[in-house]
């Protein structure tokens, strides 16, 4: 009788175990940026087929004011631009290449993971609320980072948007985590995955 409800005990250990193994995977979910994507896509299309009103979806840009990077390591970091509102002739609904920002490595600074909630709060949330917008941008399509899983869990920032990284980012970050020198002019760039524009013309977002 012993050894039965020995063997009893055992046997459910081994099985609340598994289930706060579960839980926690469960918890930690990979965010598949693409898998993402596709889903927010049909939920839009969904909406125009089975509605007389359509609301578009949300205008995707490439860029903001703040950017977060998560490298292929899972390693943050994050830049800021100057704040100029809308950028006319840029990010429009068809634009599916980025323009050249000429973002340098001393722009980009990295983070420690597990001051991201602090940092972030510190950086975006004490802005004027309509400039509390947070660009992430991955070179994995999917995201494994507990640390940034659990910001975004979080809602500390409600107003995100999450891409994978530009050519232009994937460069500097390269330039920035090697320490070498970086000259804009010097690299071949694949003019297929980035726009170089004459001239911008710099107006406010319409209201």
């Amino acid at each position: 009788m012993k050894r039965i409800l020995v063997g009893f005990i055992i046997c459910f250990l081994f099985w609340n175990c598994g289930k706060k193994e579960e839980k926690i995977v469960a918890e930690n979910k990979p965010y598949i940026i693409s898998y993402e994507d596709t889903k927010l896509e049909k939920y839009y299309d969904s909406i125009k087929t089975n509605t007389n009103k359509y609301a578009p979806p949300p205008r995707k840009s490439f860029y903001g004011e703040s950017q977060l990077i998560i490298d292929q390591k899972g390693d943050l970091f994050f830049y800021q631009q100057e704040y100029i509102g809308y950028i006319c002739g840029t990010d429009s609904e068809n634009d599916s290449i980025p323009y050249f920002r000429d973002l340098k490595p001393k722009d980009i600074i990295r983070i420690p993971q597990e001051s991201l909630n602090n940092f972030i709060s510190e950086n975006i949330l004490t802005k004027e609320k309509n400039r509390q917008i947070l660009i992430i941008a991955s070179q994995n399509d999917t995201i494994k980072n507990e640390y940034f899983l659990k910001f975004l869990k979080s809602n500390i920032i409600q107003t995100y948007h999450i891409r994978r990284t530009t050519q232009e980012e994937d460069t500097v970050i390269f330039y920035k985590k090697n320490n070498k020198y970086y000259d804009s002019d010097s690299i071949k760039w694949d003019k297929t995955k980035i726009k170089f524009p004459e001239y911008l013309k710099f107006v406010k977002r319409p209201n």
